[in-house]
């Protein structure tokens, strides 16, 4: 496996590329694709890599849990906490992030806007 420190810039400006389509790595050539496959690869290695017996946080059973961190937001001063989750809260977790971006209804009480909390309440979360 090829490890590279580079600290990768995609241009995203014609002709070397666009916002859709990020170009090559001005730095070291790579494809913003094989960047992206390679930073979900480790993701996933370090979810599989730190599973274990425990509690979930979404269902309180005892299950097999799996690491679970949503993406930084801009109200975020530190790094977002790393909750356990069995697979079927883990999923639901994901699903609402990328919908709502927010991971349950706390998330969206101490961080929503009116109008996202209101959506929450009448059932999107």
């Amino acid at each position: 496996m090829k490890v590279s420190l580079c600290k990768h810039r995609f241009p995203v400006q014609p002709p070397h590329g666009s916002i859709l389509r990020p170009g090559d790595c001005s730095r070291c050539g790579a494809t913003w694709a094989d960047v992206q496959a390679e930073l979900d690869r480790q993701q996933n290695a370090l979810r599989l890599g730190t599973a274990h017996r425990g509690t979930c946080a979404g269902c309180h059973l005892t299950r097999m849990v799996f690491r679970y961190q949503r993406e930084q937001q801009p109200w975020d001063e530190t790094e977002p906490p790393v909750i356990w989750l069995c697979v079927r809260d883990w999923s639901y977790a994901r699903e609402r992030e990328e919908t709502t971006g927010f991971i349950d209804f706390n998330d969206l009480f101490d961080r929503g806007t009116d109008e996202q909390l209101e959506a929450g309440l009448r059932g999107a979360l």
